[in-house]
């Protein structure tokens, strides 16, 4: 992203809370199905396996093996030529962060990714598959719940979607570091980040229909209320007086811990998938575990919690000896990024 961009963004994330009245939530298509009751296999889309539970949030393709970190929302409007044709609207008021027009250059297709700082929790959005992206839909953009930011399609990157499979895949969640093209740099891969902070790898997001079922019930009327109901599923310790962007871009998940002067490292709890649900400061003498910089230890598991999402590899057990997963491990290290400075 460009200075400059990053400037518009920052000034419309200024300006948007002076512009709201209060918190809505809006389905991304222009009826919403959980409000009217309706069941999920009324409204997704299925991968190629019929499977109805495969459009759904958690480990639901290949037989459990793979996680699907959203909702795939089926269309509803007449198709075009056997093209989908339903508008895709903002869900939250928001900020336009991310617009990927080029379907080869992500699996997700053209995408736009919307954050949020107008909530009490500024979480992302993420709208994916489009056939295209609204026109005049600009980067710093302010969008109402309820605005169209674009159009149901079936674009990815090194795949082919069939028209009869066309859908949204709807993304809720949170952003892991604002660095992450150093993380990216740092594992050798072969294909350049074109997508900067707003590649998938660096968002993790929650269940998408439990949110609106959350909002629709009355347990939840904010994205901070909704995730502080989630059960965590593992605690670490980390020893490092670093602060990490994750905790300064989410203070609402800071706990209260130790004064500033004291800290020597976090306690860090996780959802059964490795979201980050709250971090702590702690003192030297309430780190368990850790002996130097930069050590992870792991200190609580439920182990029923974390059974739904075991092809998420939160973590592993050896010998009696349980530590991070390669899926925790990621998490873990994008938050916590050692300095390149040494």
């Amino acid at each position: 992203m460009s200075g400059r961009s990053s400037i518009v963004i920052l000034i419309a994330a200024l300006l948007l809370p002076a512009i709201l009245t209060a918190a809505e939530l809006r389905w991304p298509l222009e009826e919403n199905p959980i409000a009217k009751g309706r069941p999920y296999t009324s409204y997704v889309q299925p991968t190629a396996s019929g499977k109805d539970e495969s459009a759904l949030f958690g480990c639901v393709r290949n037989d459990g093996r793979r996680f699907h970190e959203a909702v795939d929302i089926a269309p509803v409007k007449p198709r075009r030529k056997g093209e989908a044709t339903d508008p895709i609207l903002a869900i939250h008021d928001g900020i336009v962060t991310h617009i990927s027009n080029v379907s080869g250059n992500s699996s997700y297709g053209r995408y736009v990714v919307l954050e949020h700082p107008g909530l009490n929790l500024q979480v992302y959005t993420l709208y994916a598959h489009l056939s295209k992206v609204e026109a005049g839909l600009s980067l710093g953009q302010i969008v109402k719940a309820g605005e169209r930011i674009g159009t149901m399609g079936r674009s990815a990157g090194g795949y082919t979607i069939p028209r009869s499979r066309s859908h949204l895949h709807l993304e809720i969640g949170l952003r892991l570091s604002d660095d992450f093209n150093e993380w990216y740099r740092r594992q050798a891969y072969t294909t350049p980040n074109k997508h900067g902070n707003f590649n998938g790898m660096n968002l993790i997001g929650w269940d998408p229909v439990d949110y609106y079922q959350a909002w629709e019930s009355g347990r939840a009327s904010s994205p901070l209320e909704y995730l502080e109901r989630l059960r965590p599923a593992v605690m670490v310790h980390v020893q490092t007086d670093q602060r990490p962007d994750f905790a300064v871009r989410y203070p609402e998940l800071v706990l209260p811990g130790c004064p500033t002067g004291d800290q020597a490292g976090w306690e860090v709890l996780l959802s059964p998938w490795g979201m980050p649900l709250s971090l702590k400061p702690l003192a030297k003498a309430e780190l368990r575990g850790v002996r130097k910089p930069g050590d992870i230890n792991v200190v609580g598991v439920d182990r029923k919690a974390l059974g739904a999402y075991a092809c998420r590899r939160i973590i592993e057990e050896s010998k009696g000896k349980v530590s991070l997963g390669s899926g925790g491990a990621m998490v873990l290290e994008m938050l916590f990024m050692p300095d390149p400075r040494g």
